[in-house]
């Protein structure tokens, strides 16, 4: 049987490759931007940590304000002396907890908010430091002969 050959396969690679230019990788410039990255996600994890914190003390000072609203309230129903007085009392005792908490929630939708624009917007800045840093490493190297 007669031997086929397929011109894709008779390619002189030596020759090929003689003519590409391979680009010399300026690896301190990768280093210096990753130690970058890397100081960003962990500046950015302590913002996170410290939002969380906030948040906490916050929760705690609502959950303490409203044992003592309770507190205050049972104190205010026991020495109501009629029932319409009792009845006053709890119907504005029902509407100041509630207005408390709309306040509140509102209070930590914003302490959330803030924190995590603080927290992106750090690593948002850094992802565009590190993408000029390395359009800038890659368009700076002479290639390689």
């Amino acid at each position: 049987m007669a031997k086929t050959s397929n011109p894709a396969f008779d390619i002189d690679m030596t020759k090929f490759m003689s003519g590409m230019k391979v680009p010399s990788i300026n690896f301190q410039a990768i280093a210096a931007t990753q130690r970058k990255n890397f100081e960003a996600v962990a500046a950015a994890n302590k913002m996170a940590f410290e939002g969380l914190q906030e948040i906490a003390r916050r929760q705690s000072e609502i959950v303490t304000s409203g044992v003592e609203d309770i507190s205050g309230a049972v104190t205010g129903l026991f020495s109501a002396t009629s029932f319409e007085d009792r009845a006053v009392k709890q119907a504005e005792f029902a509407k100041s907890v509630y207005q408390k908490a709309l306040a509140n929630f509102w209070d930590l939708g914003e302490m959330f908010t803030k924190s995590n624009s603080r927290t992106f917007g750090v690593l948002n800045k850094r992802v565009a430091d590190s993408l000029d840093e390395v359009k800038s490493i890659v368009g700076n190297q002479p290639a390689a002969s």
